[in-house]
């Protein structure tokens, strides 16, 4: 992007706010995508630097190449993406796309100690469990969402309402009466009060 067109999209229009967020707008989005990581679960102050510094990377690469509004939403969202792209590297690229969102919800609810440090790059494998892959560790905690097809023994059953049988019954009376028939009790139904 070429300085003159990259100044105008930063500009302010009528003194308003700028249109577009610009790499020094990190300032304003670190302090919001830091709560949103402790709200995930960074605790400890060298992963909560690790993940700050690669989200700021990702961070600045996207305010430099796509035109965007909102700083802080977009640091939310460099977040969110570095945690699901760390999650489906655990998982592999055999993973249906069903199971990385049971994932997120695995290591979010603290299925998987230590998944943070991971994910930061800090420690190569969870604390408690040191020769075990976190993927296999995500992998155990996750529950499919929805339990294997099972069919049930069910005996066929005819459904029979009573509109059809009433139908077959007044079908049957009809086919009975042919034309110059004496009349029935339907002639009779239809010519009441026709005679006087």
């Amino acid at each position: 992007m070429s300085a003159p067109v990259g100044d105008a999209l930063h500009a302010s229009l009528d003194g308003g706010e700028p249109v577009a967020a610009s790499p020094a707008d990190w300032e304003q989005a670190a302090p919001r995508v830091a709560r949103y990581l402790r709200a995930l679960g960074v605790r400890d102050p060298r992963d909560l630097e690790r993940l700050s510094t690669a989200i700021r990377a990702r961070f600045e690469h996207q305010v430099e190449t796509s035109l965007v509004a909102d700083a802080v939403e977009t640091g939310i969202e460099e977040a969110s993406k570095l945690l699901d792209e760390w999650l489906a590297s655990e998982l592999g690229p055999d993973a249906p796309g069903s199971m990385r969102g049971v994932a997120r919800a695995v290591v979010l609810g603290g299925a998987v100690p230590g998944w943070v440090g991971v994910w930061s790059g800090r420690t190569p494998h969870p604390i408690d469990q040191p020769n075990a892959q976190t993927g296999e560790r995500i992998r155990a905690g996750s529950l499919a969402p929805v339990p294997a097809l099972a069919p049930l023994a069910m005996t066929t059953q005819r459904i029979d309402p009573c509109c059809h049988r009433l139908f077959r019954r007044l079908a049957r009376r009809l086919r009975g009466m042919r034309p110059g028939s004496p009349a029935g009790s339907l002639s009779r139904r239809a010519t009441l009060g026709q005679s006087r």
